[in-house]
C-alpha cells in the first residue's frame, strides 16, 4: 500500500508554524535581557547572541503591528526580515550550527529543508518561548530602534575634554557640529562598594544616514562604545547649502582642528575613526555621489600611516572605468595594480615615477659622489613598474614618507576620480597637533602662558568597553 504523501510545504506555511523567538532559541541564541526592550522586563526590541556570544552573530527580533516576527542584525544590513529571511541568510552565510545548505538543492529548497528538520524535532528539543513573546509588544507608529550605548549619552554640555585639546568655544558652537558631538556618561562602582561617574566625550559613528557606533574619548583614553560597528562608520559633520567638498580626516578632533585652523565655509567633515576599510571607502565615495561634491581633500596625518590611508583612499576614489587597488603589503612595500584600457594615464604615471625615481639617484650621488654604482641600497627605493597583463599594471610603492607623498600626487594626476581629489597634510604630526603649537605661539607672542596645554593622542587601552 503506497505511504500518503507529506504535505509540501512553502513559504507562507514556514511562517505560520515557525515562530522566530522559538527558533533562534533552539538553535543556540540566548535572549539578552540587558539589552532587550525599553526596560528589562517589556519592551518592542529583543536581542539575542548566539551562544551568548554577540561576535558569533546578534539577531533583534521585534513584532510589527500586523503581529508577524521580524529581525535585523545591525552588523548587516541585508540581513533583515522573516523567519525565511533568517533561514535564507544563515545558509548563505553559515556562521551558526543547524543551518546548513542541502546538498543538491538551490537556497529556496534548503530554506525548506532547514524548516522541515526544525518541525520534526521532538518537542523536547524545541524551545518554546510563550511568556518571552507575550512581553514582546508589537511597533507602534514612530517606534525605532535605539541601541543600548546611545541611551547613555546626552547633548554636548561638558566640554572640558574639547577645550584641553585647544578647541574653542566657537568652534564647537559652529552649526557644522551641532549633534554631531555627544557627552557619554559611565557610571559603576569601584571594588570597594564606592559609587563613580565619568562624563566622556563621544562622537557618533555613522553608517548609511544611521548611528551604528561611537568613538568615545576623555583625558588619557580612547575606545569604542560597545557594539559599535567602527569598521564600515564614520563620524561626520553636517552640511549646509554651500556644501561642495568633503574633507577626510583620521580623527574627529583632526577634523575639528582643520576646521579651527582652517575655516572653510564649504565643507563636510568626515573621520575614519583611525583606520581605513573597504567599507569606509565605498561610505566615502556614496558621500560624494549622495551630495554632488566636486571635491574630496584628503587630510589624514602626515606621517607614514597617513600617507597609506592616502594610498588606500585615492585608488577607492579612481572611476569605475580605472579600476585599481593595493594588491599586496610587505614591510616595506605595496603593490598597487591598476586596469586601464587607455594607455595615456599609465604612461603619465609611469613617466613620473621615472621622474622620481631621477630625483632619488641624484640625491644619492651627492652623497655617494657621481661615480657611484646604484646597488641594492638604491634599488630599494625607486618606484618599480610591470605590465602583467593586456590593460593589467602594477606598480611597486616602497613605504617611505616622501615616496608615497609623489605617487600618490602622480595617481591624482593621472586618472579620472570620481571628484578632483586633493591632499592636504599639516605642518605637524596631525592636525590637533598643528593647532596646539599654534595656540603656543600665540600664547608666547603676548608673553603668556598657554591656556590649553593637550597632552598628547592617547593609544587605545584595552579594559572594559563603555
Amino acid at each position: 500500500m503506497q505511504q500518503p504523501r507529506e504535505p509540501e510545504l512553502n513559504f507562507n506555511q514556514v511562517k505560520k508554524d515557525i515562530n522566530l523567538v522559538d527558533l533562534v532559541l533552539t538553535l543556540g541564541y540566548q535572549h539578552n535581557r540587558a539589552k532587550s526592550g525599553s526596560d528589562i522586563e517589556k519592551g518592542k526590541f529583543h536581542t539575542f547572541d548566539y551562544k551568548g556570544k554577540p561576535g558569533l552573530d546578534q539577531v533583534i527580533i521585534y513584532k510589527n503591528p500586523a503581529g508577524d516576527y521580524l529581525y535585523f542584525n545591525r552588523a548587516d544590513d541585508r540581513d533583515k526580515g522573516s523567519v525565511i529571511d533568517f533561514l535564507k541568510h544563515r545558509i548563505e552565510n553559515p556562521r551558526i550550527d543547524g543551518v546548513v545548505a542541502t546538498p543538491g538543492k538551490n537556497i529556496w529548497a534548503s530554506v525548506i529543508e532547514n524548516a522541515k528538520r526544525f518541525l520534526n524535532l521532538p518537542a523536547a528539543e524545541r524551545s518554546t518561548s510563550h511568556q518571552l513573546q507575550q512581553r514582546i509588544e508589537p511597533l507602534q507608529r514612530g517606534d525605532t530602534y535605539v541601541p543600548d550605548f546611545l541611551r547613555k549619552t546626552t547633548p554636548l554640555t561638558d566640554t572640558a575634554y574639547l577645550m584641553h585639546r585647544g578647541l574653542s568655544p566657537e568652534t564647537l558652537a559652529s552649526p557644522l557640529f551641532t549633534g554631531r558631538i555627544l557627552n557619554h556618561v559611565h557610571t559603576g562602582q569601584t571594588k570597594e562598594g564606592r559609587p563613580y561617574k565619568f562624563v566622556n566625550t563621544a562622537f557618533p559613528q555613522v553608517y548609511q544616514d544611521s548611528i551604528v557606533g561611537l568613538e568615545i574619548k576623555a583625558n588619557g583614553f580612547k575606545g569604542q562604545a560597545a557594539d559599535s560597528l567602527n569598521s564600515s562608520a564614520l563620524w561626520l559633520s553636517n552640511t549646509n547649502s554651500k556644501t561642495t567638498t568633503l574633507v577626510v580626516a583620521e580623527s574627529a578632533i583632526d577634523a575639528l582642528s582643520h576646521y579651527q585652523l582652517k575655516q572653510p565655509t564649504n565643507a563636510l567633515y568626515a573621520s575614519t575613526s583611525g583606520q581605513v576599510t573597504d567599507n569606509k571607502v565605498t561610505e566615502l565615495k556614496r558621500l560624494v555621489e549622495n551630495n554632488n561634491l566636486k571635491t574630496v581633500k584628503l587630510a589624514l596625518d602626515n606621517n607614514l600611516e597617513g600617507h597609506l590611508f592616502d594610498t588606500r583612499l585615492i585608488v577607492g576614489l579612481a572611476r569605475p572605468a580605472t579600476p585599481m587597488g593595493i594588491v599586496r603589503t610587505l614591510p616595506g612595500l605595496i603593490t598597487v595594480a591598476i586596469h586601464s584600457v587607455q594607455d595615456e594615464p599609465v604612461s603619465r604615471l609611469h613617466r613620473e615615477a621615472k621622474a622620481y625615481n631621477q630625483q632619488v639617484l641624484e640625491s644619492y650621488r651627492k652623497v655617494a659622489g657621481p661615480e657611484a654604482v646604484p646597488g641594492p641600497t638604491l634599488d630599494i627605493e625607486l618606484i618599480k613598474a610591470s605590465k602583467v597583463g593586456d590593460h593589467s599594471y602594477q606598480f611597486h610603492v616602497p613605504k617611505r614618507l616622501e615616496t608615497l607623498a609623489a605617487f600618490n600626487q602622480s595617481l591624482i594626476n593621472a586618472f579620472p576620480m570620481v571628484a578632483r581629489v586633493e591632499l592636504e597634510k599639516s605642518k605637524a604630526n596631525d592636525w590637533n597637533d598643528q593647532l596646539k603649537e599654534q595656540l603656543k605661539e600665540k600664547s608666547q607672542a603676548v608673553g603668556q602662558e598657554p591656556t590649553t596645554a593637550p597632552e598628547q593622542e592617547p593609544r587605545p587601552r584595552r579594559g572594559p568597553r563603555l
